[in-house]
Parts: structure tokens; C-alpha cells; sequence
């Protein structure tokens, strides 16, 4: 039998852009904004060219290649843009410089590039300055002029800045490229957190105490994550800094203190408890003061998110026999059953947008797969299919994107995809992953 991460425990125990037809970008301004929304029945990504560099000789050279194939991988990953492939660029990046009149236009028009982003790199020492030009192509005006400056090895987070600052000139929204994913790692000594960039780079290791470390969730300022640990041998809930540190109990109640999710407005945590001798669902100040039990149940409840605007939460209970997924008010009063297929409905994740839960469900060749749910229409889509087990799904702050654990090629490792299941990619390179934990926007 396969379980839900909450009631593992009880075993144990007991990410906008659209146009119809698409207006010249140079007659937007921040203002007019020529907006790009994804979702739109009518919208169409839209094709942009990340020009090749002029060289790629010295320090300069080598770092400005880790900031384009950044860019472009950031790009392509976001639903917004169409990254046409630079095989097909006819334009000499010897002969083109970075301001308008040193590019030939009509070479970018022909191989269907809509806008134009040019960079340029220079070092001196061990600073690196990085230009970003961005051009609409149809009336060769330059949209955007931006400077970043780090360290020589810094290139792939400007390469992220950048691409954010595209995101935000064309749609006044802001990118999630600099944002991170906290996830668990199977270890020799037990199971630890770690964080890593949404490109799956800079992973770093957020616990080292041996001991099993589970299901990772944010803070609303990014500066810790709760988490659940056996340190003290029972499933208590704590708090750690993002970057590392020591933890901080959050819930030691006999039996369960896990699923732990802080409310849109970062006053209260919504969490499984079991003190009581049943798996329910509570909430408490996010110093753990003012408990309250808000479901009371024979079934196991678990597994609690919130909506957006803190109003309601959705959960998991087998209430009705199957684990599926529900919704309640905040304060436990209006609880209504969202799925009616499936026989294993699990890891429900509210979309900052509001208008869907993910959830991992089992099918009938028992296969688990991503699914969403309409809170409100309970229309249900599917996202993965055919690929192993696909479990665990986590949106991005924009609502644009999951973040996911995947077996499809043996090993459990973490995947990303775009909301409405396009666009699959793998984030690593070694298995063991699980409960991957999307940050909030963190700059």
C-alpha cells in the first residue's frame, strides 16, 4: 500500500505573457505595456533571440558564456518566450555591436525573432561587468538598457538577473529566476535538506544531523523553512534559517507535528498533529502559541496548504475511504470533497494564482502522476503521464511553474515543468530527491 507522506509517519508510529496579434513591443510603455499573459486563450510565446557572443576568449569571454547559456536556459524554461535556436542566426556577431546601428535588423526579422537581447562582458580583476541590450526587432528601437556587476563567479547568477529583468520589461512581473528549492536527500546517515538554485545549481546543504529530516516548506520572506525531524527521536516540527544554522522547535507534541505550511500572511502555521491519537489538521502562531484544532474526524487528515489570500485551506482525508483531496475554510468550518476519481489522491499544493491545487494522484495501473484541481469548478487535468512516477508537486511564486520528484529514469530526481505540464526538464544529476519545496520570490 502507498502512503501519504503524513501517514508514513502514522505507520511508523502507530510559474503573463499573450497576444492575439501581437502589437510592436517598442509602442509599449511601463505604463502601456504591451502585456504578455499567460493563460490567454489567445496568447502565443513569444520568439526571442539571445545573439552569440563577439568572443569568447579570457576570463571575460568564458564568463560571458556562462551568462548567455544562463539567460537562454531561463528563457526557455519560463511559458512566456519561444528561444529560437542559434544554429539558425545568419546575423556575424563579429560584425555587430551593441548598439542599434551596428545590427542588421532584417537578419534577425528572417530567422523570426520578434526581440533581440545582445550581452557584453568585461573583467577587470576579479570584477565582472555584464551589459544587457534588448531590442524589438520589428522597429529595431532599443526596449531595455541594463548593467550587473559581481564577482568572476557570479556569472550564472547575473546570467539569472538578467533574465529577470526581461521578464519584468515585457510583462511588469517579476521573475522567478534567483528563487531556490529546498528538497530532501537520502544520505548514508539518514535523510538531510538541501537548497538549490531553480536551475538545480549551487546545492547546498541546509541539515547535518544524521537523523531523517522530511517535507520542507518556506517561510513567506524566504528566511527559514519548517521542516519535520526525528532529532529528538519523535516527528517534531522546527524552523531553520535558509542558509543553515540551528534549528528552532516549532511543535513537539506527543505523536505527529509535520505538514507544516505558514500562512499567506506569515502569521500562522497550518500543521498535522496526531496528540490526540489521530491525524487531524491544526493551526498556531508561528511562534507556536494559540493552537486550534480545525478538522476532528475518525479518518486521517493531513497535508494542509492555503489558499493565496488565507481563506481557505486545502488538505488530504480518507474520510470517505481513499485519501482525497478537500477544501475547508481557515477556521475548519465549510469542508467540501474536491476529487471524486482516483482512488489516492495526496500532496495537495495551492497555486499563488488561486486557481489550482497540484496534487499527485494514483491511476489505474498504479502509476502516480500530477494532476490539478479547479478549487472552485473541480475540473481536474492531468500533467504527467507515461513516465514513471511522477510525485510531489510544488508551485513556483509566480504560479507558472512545478517543481516535482521524478522516477522516470530510475532514480528519484527533481524535475520542473510549466503549470499546465509542458516543458519538462530535469533539475539534477543524482538521485535520492523527494518533497521538493518551492521558494517565495527572494529579491
Amino acid at each position: 500500500m502507498r502512503i501519504t507522506k503524513e501517514l508514513a509517519f502514522v505507520a511508523l508510529l502507530m510559474s503573463p505573457l499573450g497576444l492575439p496579434s501581437q502589437p510592436s513591443l517598442a509602442q509599449s510603455t511601463p505604463n502601456t505595456r504591451a502585456v504578455l499573459e499567460v493563460g490567454n486563450p489567445d496568447f502565443r510565446a513569444f520568439p526571442i533571440a539571445v545573439a552569440k557572443p563577439r568572443s569568447t576568449k579570457g576570463p571575460a569571454g568564458e564568463a560571458l558564456v556562462t551568462v548567455i547559456e544562463t539567460v537562454q536556459w531561463d528563457l526557455q524554461v519560463s511559458p512566456v518566450f519561444k528561444v529560437l535556436d542559434p544554429r539558425s542566426f545568419i546575423a556575424n556577431p563579429a560584425k555587430e555591436g551593441m548598439t542599434a546601428a551596428s545590427i542588421k535588423f532584417s537578419d534577425w526579422i528572417n530567422v523570426g525573432a520578434d526581440g533581440l537581447a545582445k550581452v557584453a562582458a568585461s573583467v577587470t580583476g576579479r570584477r565582472l561587468k555584464v551589459d544587457l541590450k534588448f531590442f524589438d526587432v520589428g522597429t529595431g528601437r532599443e526596449l531595455m538598457s541594463k548593467s550587473e556587476t559581481g564577482k568572476l563567479d557570479d556569472a550564472n547568477d547575473i546570467g539569472h538577473r538578467l533574465a529577470n529583468a526581461i521578464i519584468y520589461n515585457l510583462t511588469g512581473t517579476k521573475g522567478i529566476f534567483q528563487t531556490k528549492i529546498a528538497v530532501v536527500r537520502k544520505t548514508k546517515r539518514g535523510r538531510e535538506l538541501y537548497t538549490m538554485n531553480m536551475d538545480g545549481k549551487n546545492v547546498r546543504a541546509i541539515t547535518n544531523n544524521g537523523s531523517i529530516n522530511l517535507l520542507p516548506a518556506w517561510s513567506k520572506d524566504g528566511r527559514s523553512i519548517l521542516f519535520t525531524s526525528y532529532i529528538r527521536r519523535n516527528p517534531n516540527l522546527y524552523t531553520i534559517p535558509s542558509t543553515g544554522g540551528r534549528p528552532k522547535l516549532l511543535s513537539g507534541e506527543r505523536g505527529l507535528n509535520t505538514g507544516g505550511a505558514m500562512s499567506p500572511d506569515g502569521k500562522q502555521v497550518a500543521l498535522t498533529l496526531s496528540r490526540d491519537g489521530n491525524s487531524e489538521i491544526y493551526k498556531m502562531n508561528t511562534d507556536g502559541t494559540a493552537l486550534k484544532r480545525l478538522t476532528n474526524e475518525w479518518a486521517i487528515d493531513s497535508s494542509p496548504t492555503w489558499s493565496p489570500n488565507g481563506k481557505r485551506i486545502a488538505f488530504v482525508s480518507s474520510r470517505w475511504g481513499d485519501p482525497h483531496i478537500f477544501v475547508m475554510n481557515s477556521d475548519g468550518s465549510g469542508v467540501k470533497r474536491l476529487t471524486d476519481r482516483g482512488t489516492y489522491n495526496q500532496t495537495p499544493d495551492w497555486s499563488p494564482k488561486g486557481d489550482l491545487i497540484a496534487f499527485t494522484a494514483r491511476d489505474e495501473r498504479n502509476k502516480f502522476d500530477i494532476f490539478t484541481v479547479n478549487p472552485d469548478t473541480k475540473e481536474i487535468r492531468r500533467l504527467t503521464q507515461d513516465e514513471g512516477n511522477n510525485e510531489e508537486p510544488s508551485f513556483s511564486p509566480d504560479g507558472n511553474h512545478i517543481v516535482f520528484t521524478s522516477r522516470r529514469e530510475g532514480k528519484s530526481q527533481v524535475w520542473i515543468m510549466a503549470f499546465d505540464g509542458t516543458n519538462q526538464r530535469r533539475l539534477t544529476k543524482s538521485g535520492g530527491y523527494s518533497t521538493p519545496s518551492w521558494s517565495p520570490y527572494l529579491r
